[in-house]
Formats: structure tokens, sequence, C-alpha cells
């Protein structure tokens, strides 16, 4: 007799035994008690050609490419109510006691809409090779660098100067207090991809360090308990194929892989974009292309090409008028 056969007969032997001793043994407990005999029956059925199949080769990219794009807005948008300062900060929030601006709906030249984060999602996990990541992105300043100064993450007036921030989980970044107050800059993370949650007191003139550890899968809010008004939003990838749209509406995500099948993200204030009801229209160099629940694909990269995503998001069907 073969061994993995003698190893199935030794289960099935302990498997009757435990039925026997009633509750006594679960027979969990006896198959836990076997784990070598089950991997080597694995193993040797794998040898012999059986159920186990090879694990298929992933594509190698070709080269590299360029995407860009732009979020614009179709028709008027009524703007947000200002924000109220109140407390005993509210002097030194709003001096002349008028409403603070409220940016979550930043609409600018052209109707471009700012602050829409579009992600890499597919593949999950890009290998860390060359072919996948272009050398340009093995810099300090997207692998390993801290984000300070004007790169890291301020509030000032009691409003976080970026509205939504975007890094990679390799970096750190400096939150900073640019007023004379202190703020209690609340980072929710995200504990799906282990984006590290904080909630550090931040005093007057002064900054701390926040390492994300993890990477987010999505936006995640970011609030100061000490002023109710103050809200951002972060995002926290894994790799540098990411981007946040600018006062225009205008973004840009250099040297993606070519030749291989991409899913990217977009998601604006945490709301993932969709066509439905007419949500937003999306064109890739001028021909259609679906986005549903915030997912594009893309594919037939060719190298040293660059694609132009257009988001048109209709005001009335967003809620914007």
């Amino acid at each position: 007799m073969s061994s993995w056969k003698r190893n199935l007969s030794g289960i099935g032997l302990l498997l009757l035994v435990g039925l026997l001793a009633g509750c006594e043994r679960s027979v969990a407990d006896a198959l836990a008690t076997d784990t070598d005999s089950v991997l080597t029956i694995r193993k040797e059925i794998t040898a012999a050609g059986g159920a186990s199949s090879p694990v298929a080769a992933i594509a190698e990219p070709t080269g590299f490419a360029t995407l860009t794009g732009a979020f614009t807005v179709k028709g008027s948008v009524k703007p947000k109510p200002g924000l109220i300062a109140s407390g005993e900060h509210a002097k030194i929030c709003s001096p002349d006691d008028s409403p603070l601006v409220n940016r979550s709906l930043q609409v600018g030249a052209n109707n471009g809409l700012a602050n829409v984060a579009i992600w890499l999602t597919k593949p999950r996990n890009v290998p860390k090779t060359d072919a996948w990541i272009n050398p340009v992105y093995y810099t300090a300043e997207r692998q390993t660098a801290e984000l300070t100064g004007e790169n890291g993450f301020d509030q000032k007036n009691c409003m976080f100067l970026t509205r939504t921030f975007a890094m990679q989980n390799t970096q750190k970044l400096q939150i900073i207090n640019s007023d004379p107050i202190g703020h209690n800059t609340k980072i929710e993370g995200d504990p799906g991809g282990g984006a590290a949650g904080a909630n550090p007191n931040v005093g007057a003139n002064s900054s701390v360090m926040y390492e994300p550890i993890g990477h987010s899968n999505q936006l995640f809010k970011v609030s100061c308990s000490i002023h109710n008004w103050m809200d951002a939003w972060m995002l926290v990838r894994p790799n540098p194929f990411f981007a946040v749209s600018d006062a225009k509406g205008n973004f840009e995500i250099p040297h993606i892989p070519a030749g291989v099948k991409l899913e990217f993200r977009v998601s604006h204030e945490g709301r993932f974009l969709d066509e439905k009801n007419g949500r937003v229209a999306l064109t890739l160099d001028g021909k259609k292309l679906q986005i549903k629940s915030g997912r594009i694909t893309l594919k037939d990269i060719a190298p040293g090409k660059e694609l132009k995503l257009k988001f048109v998001l209709d005001a009335k069907a967003n809620d914007w008028q």
C-alpha cells in the first residue's frame, strides 16, 4: 500500500474513534492531530498531477504609459453653505464672524472639479520589479521620505489646507498645526488595508508625525474633535499609481504599466463615481468607457501612449444644484 493510502486509512480511523468517543473529543481535534499526514497527501497528489493545478503566470508589462484626465461638472453648481465656527475659539477661527469656506465641493476654472482621487486597484499586489514600477519611483520622495513642510498635512485658520491628501504607505507624514490654538487630528485609517488610525493632539504652532504602516482600500476621514466643522479625506496606497485632481480638475499618473490589464477606482469625498442615472459620463481618448461603482478597466495599453480620460459629472444628477 502506498504511503498516501496508508495516511488516508489513518485519518479514517481517527474520524471513527472521534465519533465513537462522543462529545469528549471532536472530529476537528482528531484531524488537527494529523496535520503532517494531510500535508504529505497534498504534496503526493500534486506531484502526481492531481487536483491541485499550477498557478497561472502573471503577464509582464511591455513598458510604461501615462494616464491623464480631467473631471468637469456639467451645469451650474450651487455653493455649499459656509461653515460656522463656534466655541471658545470662534473669534480666532473667524475674527469677523463670517462663515468659513465649505470646501466639500470645489469647482474651479472651466468647471473643473477638485479633490477627486483615482488609484490602481488591480492587480492588487503590484510586483516590486522594474518591469512593473518604473525606477524613477524608487526615490526617497516616493518611497521612504518624510513628507514635511509644504508637502505635509497642514491646518490653518481652523481648516485643513489639503482637502484630499494621498500618499504611499512607505512614507511618513508631518501633521502640522499652523494655528495659535491646539487641534486634535483624528485620522480614521482603514483596517481593511491596515492603514493605521491616529488621534494625536497637535499643540499650537507645532507638529507630529504620522506613519500609516498599511494602506487603505478607499478614502477615509480626517477630522478635529475640538472643532467639529473641520474635516478632510486621506488615501494611502501600497504603490505609486494614484492621483488627486487639482483646482482645475486635472490629474496625471505617469509610468503606469503598459501591455497588462489594469483596474482603477475613482472617488469624490468618499463617494464612488458611477454612470448610473447619468451621474457621470466617461470617455477614454474620446470613446465611451464604462464606470461602475467607481471601477474602470483599462487594457491594450501601448507603451509610450498617453491615455486621456474625461469625466463629465452632471450637476443635477449629483444633487449639486
